[in-house]
């Protein structure tokens, strides 16, 4: 059975990426879209034409869209992208930088420096050097014969 796909939605989204793609192609080398991200355009465009919608599984988007959730996002980043708005890429390092005349501390989330070896103690540092060492633990003679299982009557089986 097919989906029933309000018509207003696919032209909608018809028009959005014919416009992203438009102003794409107007602008400027960082407007350019990727070689994927045509592709992509391309694609949904196709099946908008084809189907009236871009996906098939229900558990990817609303049934009366015509994008789904993760095409209708990736929709937005190409728009934003060809209007010039794209987030530049994070730089290395923490998020968390002390703004020039701030009287804040910087933050505590900075690595702290000090010794990076293993955190171990010998016992024997502690003790005296001109002690002799503590006696070891005596030995407990082993048996002569190796163990028997014997059974015990008068158990709950046993009445």
């Amino acid at each position: 059975m097919p989906r029933e796909v309000d018509d207003k939605k696919t032209r909608r989204a018809l028009r959005r990426l014919a416009r992203a793609k438009a102003k794409a192609e107007s602008g400027g080398e960082d407007a350019k879209l990727s070689e994927w991200e045509d592709e992509f355009v391309a694609s949904v465009e196709d099946r908008l034409n084809t189907f009236g919608s871009a996906f098939n599984d229900p558990e990817k988007g609303r049934l009366d869209d015509a994008l789904s959730g993760r095409q209708s996002v990736k929709l937005r980043e190409i728009e934003k992208k060809a209007s010039g708005k794209t987030r530049k890429p994070m730089a290395r390092g923490s998020g968390f930088k002390q703004k020039p005349g701030s009287s804040f501390k910087r933050s505590s989330f900075k690595a702290k420096s000090g010794p990076s070896g293993p955190r171990v103690r010998d016992i024997h540092d502690d003790l005296p050097e001109d002690e002799d060492p503590p006696p070891s633990a005596p030995e407990i003679p082993r048996p002569a014969h190796k163990p028997r299982l014997r059974v015990v009557k008068g158990g709950k089986d046993d009445e």
